[in-house]
């Protein structure tokens, strides 16, 4: 009993479901941060400051999937980078799984 418990202590932070976040990406996220997810998407030469690279290892250093969905769900003040508040939590889950496929 104690392993099973130790495994769900240790367990990711974001269980969440890359495949599916990729089409939830595609739909909410893709027009400013790309296709590939490295910030260059169509709305992004308008965007002051650029959209957030998610292939940089840079990015990555000291981020939460916690991190992740307070920014997705309630946006980031001083950016471009709007609230999904619309978006549900498994959604979300989803994005941060697809993103974390992104990581160097």
């Amino acid at each position: 009993m104690t392993g099973i418990l130790i495994m769900l202590l240790t367990a990711p932070a974001s269980a969440g479901d890359a495949a599916a976040g990729k089409a939830v990406y595609q739909a909410n996220c893709m027009a400013c941060h790309g296709t590939s997810a490295d910030g260059n998407g169509p709305a992004a030469m308008a965007l002051k400051p650029a959209p957030t690279d998610f292939t940089s290892a840079a990015f990555w250093e000291g981020k939460s999937s916690g991190d992740l969905k307070k920014t997705i769900r309630s946006g980031s003040p001083g950016t471009s980078m709007m609230a999904f508040s619309q978006l549900s939590d498994t959604q979300i889950e989803n994005i941060i799984a697809f993103l974390e496929t992104k990581k160097p």
